[in-house]
Order: structure tokens, then sequence, then C-alpha cells
């Protein structure tokens, strides 16, 4: 039999020029594949029976021995590598997370398996990696939750400070509170504590915020005395005003509303009443202009909740 590679003192080198290497006083050695496939262990058993002992030669047992030894390593090799490749194959449509080192951990499913430089690899948002760096992999619920939680923690990033929390925040805030609701039970195990509590800390300001705006709009309507002594056109100004005040607090929650003070809910009653009256006299109805119809609404339905809110 032919040897591929050569021996040296009954060592297999990988060429003739590492044995002149060792002498030339070079320093520099070639990489050698650290994976013995069937060539090279025949190649070594071949120099084994070259060099051993003519006086003790090894019995034909053990030369048998050794090569079921190295067919049953082999074996044992073949099947890792087509386990591996099935479970590989697996992941294909699963949710995964794979660690990427520096870069962090990378979250997508999986579209297909491919082998690459001997190296067995699956492609997540159209990047390959290798299979060793996979760190999870998790239901299609899992995943969501951890999508979710994490959108939710980077809009509540975006949040400002209470010291700089104002009324133009209301529409952040809202969008970060419906992001968390729609999630399910299990999907909000994975928001994080603080990021949860600096929502409902921001929540709570805007709630006294949103009740002293309305109150600032309270306080800038007309006393009842300027209403009844108003002319036609001075009055429109007044409507405007109050339609203002009456759509500021039809936006208003219920925690909003319990923040408005007595006094102020009572200005108010009194102030839209008046309002009414006076359209009354110049002839105005509600017939006359469908703003005026809205406006309308939107007091009577203030005025009965006021009214249930003292009768409670």
């Amino acid at each position: 039999m032919a040897l591929i590679q050569p021996v040296k003192d009954g060592r297999v080198v990988e060429d003739s020029s590492d044995a002149s290497s060792s002498t030339s006083g070079s320093g520099k050695k070639k990489n050698v594949n650290d994976t013995m496939g069937q060539e090279q262990f025949l190649q070594m058993l071949v120099a084994q029976m070259q060099y051993q002992d003519p006086l003790e030669p090894t019995s034909n047992t053990e030369w048998v021995a050794q090569m079921a030894t190295f067919s049953m390593v082999e074996s044992l090799n073949n099947m890792q590598q087509a386990f591996d490749k099935q479970s590989a194959n697996a992941l294909v449509g699963k949710y995964v997370l794979i660690n990427d080192g520096d870069n962090g951990y990378v979250k997508g499913k999986v579209d297909y398996v491919t082998k690459q430089d001997g190296k067995t690899k699956i492609s997540v948002n159209d990047k390959l990696y290798d299979l060793d760096k996979l760190d999870t992999v998790a239901d299609e619920e899992y995943y969501k939750g951890s999508v979710l939680a994490n959108e939710f923690h980077e809009m509540v990033k975006l949040l400002p400070d209470e010291k700089n929390l104002t009324v133009n925040d209301a529409g952040l805030l809202k969008s970060a509170r419906e992001e968390y609701e729609k999630m399910t039970d299990s999907q909000k195990q994975f928001v994080e504590k603080d990021a949860l509590d600096k929502l409902r800390k921001l929540e709570t300001k805007m709630d006294a915020l949103k009740a002293t705006q309305f109150t600032g709009l309270v306080n800038g309507l007309p006393s009842v005395s300027d209403v009844e002594a108003a002319d036609e056109e001075t009055l429109k100004g007044y409507v405007a005003s109050l339609k203002k005040a009456a759509d500021c607090y039809e936006s208003l929650t219920e925690t909003q509303r319990k923040n408005i003070g007595e006094s102020t809910m009572t200005q108010y009653q009194e102030v839209t009443t008046a309002i009414q009256e006076a359209e009354k006299k110049f002839g105005h109805t509600s017939d006359d202009e469908d703003s005026k119809d809205d406006v309308a609404s939107i007091l009577q339905q203030i005025l009965d909740e006021l009214k249930s809110q003292k009768t409670e």
C-alpha cells in the first residue's frame, strides 16, 4: 500500500518540509487537522507494522482490535454528525435565541439549515450562525412574549421622566399602556418591573396634569354675570371657550376626573347652565348648527355626570 503522507521515525508528518523545519530553526509550523480520518489511521497502522519489533511482533488479534476500535469510533462520529444534522433540520420554522457574543442575543425564526466550511449553520434574519451559538429554542408564545416585552421596554425608554412630563406626552403614555395591555398574562411576565413602575408613576403624574389643565380652562371661563350681560357676538366667544373645556373634560379618564376639585366642577356647572340660558335668549337652538348640537349634547352629558357625582 502506498503512503500518501511521509513517515519520520515512526511518526506521520504533514510533508517533508516539516521534517526539515525542525532543524532549520525557522520556528514556523503548518496547522494539521486534528480530525483523523480512515486514510490517516491506515497510514499510522502501516507505519506501526513497519517499525514494530521483529523479535516481538504484534499479533493479528491486536491489529484486528485496533481496526475494530477505529471503525466503532468512526461510526459513532458519523452517527453524531447525522444526529446534529437532523437536530438542525428540526429547527427550521422554530423561534430561537442566538448568542452572538459581543453583539448580544439575536432573536428570530430559523429559515433554513446549510453546511458551510464543514460546519452546520442556521439562517436567522437572513444571516448564518454556527449551530453551537444556539442558546434557546422557544415556542411561539415564549418568543412573542420576549419580543413584545422588548418593544414595551423601548417605548418606556422614550418616555420623559416625571419632572419633564407634560400633557403633550399623553399620547405616548397611552400607546405604552396599550402595548402592555395587549399582552397575555404569560407574556406580561417578560416585562421588567422597573419599566412597568416607571409607566405607572408617569400615568399618576399625567392624571394630575390633565386635571390641572381642565381646571385652568374652567378658570378662564367668564363668570355667570358676564355671560348674562354678554351680547350675541361676545356669547359666541364664550361658547367657544366652553367647548374647549368640554372637549378637555370629555378626554379625561375616570381617574383623572376624580382629581378635579369640587369648586371647579361647581363653577363649570354654573357657567354651563348660564351659557345654555343665554343661547335660548338669542333664539339659538340645537337645530341651528351641527356644532351647537354637539356642544349641547356634551354639556348635557356633563350635567348628568355632575348630578351623579353629587348623589354619590
